[in-house]
């Protein structure tokens, strides 16, 4: 499956909360915010995503360093699905964050992750030219695989979302298959939840209310950072 270049740019705050903050949260917007269509029978799906950093973790440090103009690569599936397979370029300035993306032929993953990088001319995408640049001044290579458990709820008005995301889990050996189930190891503990927010524009204070934000503190979250903690 290809598509044309698809870009999102759009604000994005992140808390921690614990199962009974989440729960309460996710009882008051489940009658107004709709499912996303990923979600199984249990209301969630698993998100997997394979990043990509240089030799010298040049995006891995730019974000624990907190260069506000950053990126992150990265291949992403749904429930170990091969269809759809998204690459995307993930940037950040301040708090506003731009994704890149399009949809990669199944029979193309496998050399992308082993280095084929040219196949990446073929697709004639932008998103794909910018990643093939990247990748061949800088050496990319695959770095880390992390799985983690999402519920997601969306609102039309300012294409509102939000996502709990718990079960975070990693594995820095064995990436090179993206359809496998593996044991991986925990990063977070199972009771914290990330709670993302994102949106167009401004966020509605009904919808502030709703949530009860000023509860929590927001955080700069990265499951990327958090599943790679390196010495500097």
């Amino acid at each position: 499956m290809v598509m044309e270049n698809a870009i999102l740019k759009r604000q994005e705050i992140k808390y921690y909360i614990n199962y009974v903050d989440y729960h309460s949260i996710a009882s008051r917007i489940s009658s107004i915010f709709s499912r996303d269509f990923h979600s199984g029978n249990d209301g969630g799906y698993t998100v997997r995503s394979l990043y990509f950093d240089n030799k010298s973790n040049k995006d891995y440090y730019q974000k624990i360093g907190g260069i506000e103009t950053r990126k992150k690569i990265r291949m992403r599936i749904y429930n170990y699905d091969s269809d759809p397979v998204k690459m995307e370029i993930k940037g950040k300035f301040n708090n506003f964050i731009r994704k890149e993306s399009f949809f990669l032929r199944k029979k193309d993953i496998n050399k992308i992750i082993s280095g084929d990088h040219e196949v990446l001319l073929e697709y004639e995408n932008p998103a794909a030219m910018k990643i093939y640049k990247f990748f061949l001044m800088d050496f990319y290579s695959p770095v880390v695989l992390i799985d983690y458990r999402r519920e997601a709820y969306s609102y039309d008005l300012n294409q509102i979302r939000i996502t709990f995301d718990r079960c975070l889990r990693k594995t820095e050996t064995g990436i090179d298959d993206l359809f496998v189930q593996k044991h991986m190891s925990g990063v977070l503990d199972d009771r914290k939840i990330i709670m993302e927010i994102k949106f167009n524009n401004t966020l509605p204070a009904w919808i502030k209310n709703i949530l009860q934000l000023p509860r929590f503190e927001r955080c700069s979250i990265s499951k990327y950072t958090l599943s790679r903690y390196m010495e500097r």
